[in-house]
């Protein structure tokens, strides 16, 4: 061997500087949950205590397993879309000679299944993949995320950097296949499944791509509360958080496109039977901001099956909690579920200063006090229960119409719905301009909307970048706006 080589090899085995820290990798494990839906997993086998602290630290506290997914293409179950259920999943430590046994998990996916032999349906936990190995990826993620699937998640609150023992034992569930689906869809029917434990970086990756589960039937959304019985309410964004729904209302011209002329805050739940069907929607809202002298009425619709019916009633108060005259109104549904309550905007709502009688818009002038706005809630009994596929995608059709103009305002991928409309007069059935540009956008609760006449590029550099590429870049731009010519008009000032 030569000089330089031996002297080469002699330096790689030397540690690094003091203080340098190794990242943390994620890894492939030896053990795999068996074709009898059992694994016991030695972690140990193929990595060490100190980068499970790496890894538990680098995912915020949380240790998260990959599952590659591996189920017979049979019956409902394809190449493009495979799953299997969690009964239970364990993480065993032994930290200075006493154990400790974390048995609270997630995973991306729930569903309601019956174990073998009864017909009771129950949420669980899914892991849901496809049978694809050729994902191609780019930047910082490793090989392991192109033949994995789905993510199995732990929160552990210990250093465990001194584990002389690491374990993860689970346990499948054997549901009822001869029920057909989802039971069927859900069992573990084929080889063993390979576990691996992850970066952030690729937990992160695997959870957004979420491979197979637009096929996965009966999949509970994120956020679902059940009963004793199963009986459940999903909420959507979740049962804490709030879409907020915003406007350009000069439609079709662009305007100052400060899209700040209203602003909505809403939620909406579905209450679940037992075998995960919709037996009632409900919903509520705020009004956030209205920047606007036009004056609109707000309307939220969400999609059903035209032979769909129910009853029930909405009602609307004001900022301080009175029922607005005329309410609780009725309703009852037939087909798609469209009301409206917030209507005539700017006479239901108004900033006038005592001293001057000068209106103002509401919440949009950072010279003015933030105001609290009206409230509407809304509960609809379905008459017979409906398939949980069967409802519109969140966000559901939040849409505007402009009382001064007579158009409708949805958001780019919706039609116009209303008869009497000037959309339908005039033929205009998309909701962006020639560039691009939408008119109804629905965001997150925590963005901070453009204060007045500040357009929206403005308000958020990366806007421009994110429209001109054809939405396909800065597609988080809403995240990053800029402080100047924003106002942040959070939860706090009008949830209530």
């Amino acid at each position: 061997m030569k000089p330089y080589l031996i002297a080469a090899l002699f330096l790689s085995l030397l540690p690094g500087p003091p203080g340098h820290a190794v990242a943390a990798e994620s890894v492939q494990l030896t053990d795999v949950i068996k074709s009898n839906g059992n694994g016991d997993i030695d972690l140990f086998k193929d990595t060490s205590a100190t980068n499970l602290e790496q890894l538990r630290l680098d995912n915020g506290g949380d240790l998260v397993f990959a599952v590659d997914v591996n189920e017979a293409a049979e019956g409902s179950e394809k190449a493009s879309c495979q799953g299997i259920t969690v009964a239970s999943a364990t993480l065993l430590f032994t930290l200075d000679g006493i154990d400790y046994q974390y048995t609270v998990f997630a995973t991306q996916t729930r569903t309601l299944v019956a174990t073998q032999g009864s017909t009771n349906r129950l949420p669980y936990y899914t892991l849901i993949g496809d049978a694809g190995s050729n994902r191609i990826t780019t930047g910082p993620t490793s090989d392991l995320v192109t033949v994995f699937d789905a993510t199995l998640r732990f929160a552990v609150d210990r250093d465990i950097s001194s584990a002389t023992q690491a374990r993860l034992v689970v346990e499948l569930l054997d549901t009822h296949a001869a029920l057909g689906d989802p039971e069927a869809f859900y069992d573990y029917s084929n080889g063993f499944e390979d576990v691996a434990i992850l970066t952030a970086v690729d937990a992160a990756y695997l959870d957004a791509l979420a491979p197979g589960t637009t096929e996965a039937p009966l999949l509970l959304p994120a956020e679902t509360f059940f009963t004793g019985g199963g009986n459940g309410r999903a909420y959507y964004p979740s049962s804490t958080g709030h879409y907020l729904a915003a406007y350009e209302d000069l439609f079709p011209y662009r305007g100052d496109y400060d899209f700040n002329d209203l602003v909505v805050a809403y939620r909406v739940y579905t209450d679940l039977d037992q075998g995960g069907n919709i037996t009632a929607i409900g919903a509520e809202g705020y009004l956030v901001a209205r920047g606007s002298d036009y004056s609109h009425d707000w309307h939220l619709r969400i999609g059903l099956p035209a032979a769909v019916t129910g009853s029930g009633s909405i009602s609307v108060f004001d900022p301080g909690n009175t029922t607005l005259p005329g309410y609780p109104v009725a309703i009852n549904l037939l087909g798609d579920l469209d009301i409206a309550p917030f209507e005539d905007t700017r006479n239901l709502w108004s900033d006038i200063d005592p001293d001057t009688g000068i209106e103002y818009f509401v919440n949009t002038d950072w010279r003015r006090p933030l105001l609290r706005g009206h409230r509407f809630t809304l509960h609809v009994t379905l008459d017979n229960p409906l398939a949980l596929s069967a409802l519109e995608s969140p966000p559901f059709d939040p849409y505007l119409y402009v009382r001064n103009t007579g158009y409708e305002i949805h958001r780019q991928d919706k039609a116009p719905v209303l008869a009497g409309s000037r959309n339908q007069q005039d033929g205009l059935t998309g909701f962006s301009d020639a560039n691009g540009y939408p008119f109804a956008q629905v965001f997150p609760q925590d963005w901070r909307l453009p204060s007045e006449y500040n357009d929206l590029g403005k308000a958020y550099p990366e806007y421009l970048d994110f429209i001109f590429s054809g939405r396909n870049t800065n597609t988080d731009w809403h995240k990053r706006p800029a402080d100047n010519w924003t106002r942040p008009v959070h939860s706090g000032h009008w949830k209530w």
